[in-house]
């Protein structure tokens, strides 16, 4: 309900009309960028450190070059 209550507010609609109009992939969509947006502000905030999300720059370079000695 507030995802649907949060995407008639982005879109101007009733929340009657985005119940009939909109797809499973309108909702995800929703539902990630939320999630994103969230992230972003815990980061911004300092709440979340970004070294535990995703790979440091070294291992993407040691990823590399384990990928070309194959």
């Amino acid at each position: 309900m507030i995802l649907i209550g949060r995407m008639a507010k982005d879109y101007g609609m009733l929340p009657s009309m985005v119940e009939k109009h909109a797809t499973t992939f309108d909702i995800m969509v929703t539902d990630m960028l939320a999630t994103y947006d969230n992230y972003q502000q815990q980061k911004a905030n300092g709440k979340i450190d970004p070294k535990l999300y995703g790979f440091s720059q070294d291992e993407l370079m040691s990823m590399v070059e384990q990928s070309k000695n194959v």
